[in-house]
Order: C-alpha cells, then structure tokens, then sequence
C-alpha cells in the first residue's frame, strides 16, 4: 500500500491504524466517489490528530527517531506486492501499449519546451555507453524523455517502490526497443554495487519522498566518479503543498521549516547544499520559469 510521505510521518508511531483506515477508505470510495474518498480522511485525521499542536508533536516525534526504512508493508525496502498489483502489473502496466500510451502523454508535454527536455537528456546520455539509473518511475514522463534517445549500447535501469509505476519502465523499454526494466525496491538502499552507473537520474521525484539526504548519499555510492546526477526540481511556490499543512492552519513558511526538520524538503537551493554536501560538483544547470531547474551535478 503506497501512503503519502507525510502521513507517514505524522502515523510513524501508528502506522497500522492509517493503513487499516486508508484500505477501508479506497474500497468504499475509491476511484468512483474522490469527494467522499477526501471528505472521510479529513474526518478521520481530524479524530486522531484532533489539533495543531499534536500535529506538531508528531513531526517532532518523526524528526527525532524517523527513518529511511518503509513501513506501510512487512517489508522494509518496498512496498508489498498484493494479488490485485501483480495482476495490473503484469497483464496491463508492462505491456508495450502501456508503453505507446504513456510515450504519446508524455511527447505533448515536452513538445512546447524541448530545449529544457534535450538539455535533461543530453547531461544523462553524455558519453557513448552509458548505464543510467532513474529515481521515482512514477507516471514514466522522465523516463520516455531518456529512452527515446538511447542506443542499443546504453543500459537503463529505473526503480520506485511502487511495483506498478516501476513497471511503467519495463513498458516503456519495449516500446521504445531498449536495454531497460524497472524494480520495485527502496531509494534509501539501492540494491546495487558501488559506482555502477554513469547517470542517475530523476525527474521531479524527490518532492514524493522521505529522508532525501539519504538518497542523495546512495545516489552517490552507486554513480561512477565522473559520473553525473542530473535531477529535475520544482520551484519552491510549485512545490507539493501537502494540503495537510493547510488544513491545520500552517502558514507557508511554517510548512517549508516542518519539511526541511522531517528531511522532506526539496526546493531547488535544498537539493544543491546537499548534493554539495555529499561530494557531488555543481556541473551545470538551466532554470525555466514554469517547468523549474535541472541541476547537473558530478562526482
């Protein structure tokens, strides 16, 4: 079961009960009804967390003894993988017309600013063999970007923990006849060898997850040195406002110094100090008003 990151956060210590309500919540409301499926998740995180100030307390609680490991599933490094994903897996998110659909989606939002989307692709595919890695799957809109232009030499490799979107890569590949799939598996311990790929890449994902030092520190242990981390960020006013915030009252400066304390925050000048931080060398980067910034980074 895939839960926002923050409430994550804010049920790091009751975790199962904002499991059993999500699963009862989805199968009655769930795609069909949006507006009741919102309306009783307001009710219910009113009932447990009933005011600012305990809303606060749990950030702290979370900022204090969190960690990068998943805790909405018996596993600790992916989401589990229920009969009804495995299905949608296999018989729909990794065929090559899902691969055709999301390939023909994502073209119409690239197509008015290629100049941005050719300067992602061109600092990830930047030598004649590459073997890339991508950060956050998800709809698949970065990952047609890249696959569209590799060859038969480069290698891709995406991973999110959701084992449906990580298969948006395996459809994605066949359609676009490349060396590519997807894994379900964690961002904060990749299942790989140390300096293995010579890109790591992602296109707007981090904004999705929790404790993103540590995974701008795996992303480094697994690029080569020489190698290049080229992430797509939002501007800050574009960030995710986690209605959450909103609903308790918090103002947009109190929320951004919450995100920043339970290590979820990542505006464009966050995403810098740590790739800094960890090593990495600012190499280049292009801003866009609209679309934000793609920092090219090296190690």
């Amino acid at each position: 079961m895939i839960l926002n990151a923050l409430d994550e956060v804010l049920f790091w210590e009751d975790i199962e009960a904002l499991k059993q309500f999500t699963k009862e919540n989805s199968r009655k409301f769930y795609p069909h009804d949006y507006e009741n499926y919102q309306k009783n998740a307001k009710k219910f995180f009113r009932t447990i967390i009933p005011s600012k100030a305990e809303f606060i307390r749990r950030l702290e609680t979370y900022a204090d003894i969190g960690q990068p490991i998943w805790i909405s599933g018996r596993n600790e490094l992916s989401d589990d993988i229920d009969a009804e994903a495995m299905v949608k897996a296999i018989s729909v998110s990794s065929k090559i017309s899902n691969g055709k659909e999301k390939a023909a989606r994502a073209s119409k939002w690239r197509e008015n600013n290629p100049s941005f989307w050719n300067f992602y692709t061109d600092n990830i595919l930047h030598q004649q063999e590459n073997k890339i890695l991508e950060l956050t799957v998800g709809a698949g809109g970065g990952t047609t970007a890249v696959m569209q232009k590799m060859t038969e030499q480069d290698y891709y490799m995406g991973v999110d923990i959701d084992f449906v979107c990580a298969k948006n890569a395996d459809a994605l590949a066949k359609y676009y006849n490349i060396n590519g799939l997807g894994i379900a598996t964690s961002l904060w311990k990749l299942p790989f060898e140390d300096c293995m790929f010579t890109s790591v890449c992602c296109n707007a994902g981090l904004e999705e997850c929790r404790e993103i030092p540590t995974i701008i520190k795996e992303a480094y242990r697994v690029l080569k040195p020489g190698g290049k981390i080229v992430l797509r960020c939002l501007n800050t006013n574009k960030i995710q406002s986690y209605p959450r915030f909103e609903e308790y009252g918090f103002s947009e400066e109190e929320m951004i110094f919450w995100l920043k304390q339970i290590r979820m925050f990542a505006s464009i000048e966050s995403v810098e100090e740590l790739l800094t931080h960890y090593g990495f060398k600012l190499f280049k980067k292009m801003t866009d008003e609209r679309l934000g910034s793609i920092l090219v980074f090296e190690k």
